[in-house]
């Protein structure tokens, strides 16, 4: 798995709807716009963002995490409006196993019009294409069926129930684990 290549790349993608390009700091604004809203951290470990200094804490700590190569995350925007409404990226490195892990985050606003999927599509093939990964795999809670439904979307398969893996908010919660291997191509 080439690391390395990601982080000296900075690759962007577009789909019909999207550009997927980096975070930046000018994205505070979008990102407050979708971050403060409940239902989109209702089932994240994470909370809403109650200021925009939250945002602005967070996307600084996505571009430190960039600096430190463990984390890539891309900005999602709608090529009609410029408008970030998402993000999405790769973590949990493994080079040695050549595999990482898949998360996102879209606004409310977005969901079940296919934009999740739609835009971490171009990121599975980049990660099996140019980064010559093995496995990918994502994970979302149990009830969640909107983020399983994009894994299906993007061609993983489920493997099983991971019994209350996570406390999010409090509350121990069942994760379903899903998974795409190169073979699967």
């Amino acid at each position: 798995m080439n690391i390395e290549k990601l982080f000296a790349e900075s690759p962007e993608f577009e789909t019909e709807r999207l550009l997927l390009r980096c975070l930046t700091l000018d994205d505070t604004e979008d990102y407050y716009a979708f971050a403060s809203d409940p239902r989109v951290s209702e089932q994240s470990l994470w909370n809403c963002h109650e200021t925009v200094d939250e945002s602005v804490q967070y996307i600084q700590r996505a571009l430190d995490n960039y600096e430190k190569k463990s984390v890539y995350l891309w900005g999602f925007v709608r090529k009609d409006t410029g408008r970030l409404i998402g993000r999405g990226g790769i973590f949990h490195f493994n080079e040695l196993m050549q595999s990482a892990s898949l998360g996102y985050a879209i606004a409310s606003k977005e969901w079940n019009k296919g934009i999740a999927a739609e835009a971490m599509q171009p990121i599975v093939h980049y990660c099996f294409q140019e980064l010559d990964c093995n496995r990918l795999e994502g994970r979302c809670n149990a009830g969640n069926i909107g983020s399983a439904r994009v894994m299906e979307k993007l061609g993983m398969s489920y493997e099983g129930l991971l019994r209350k893996q996570l406390k999010i908010k409090g509350v121990f919660t069942d994760q379903k684990l899903y998974s795409r291997i190169r073979d699967d191509l």
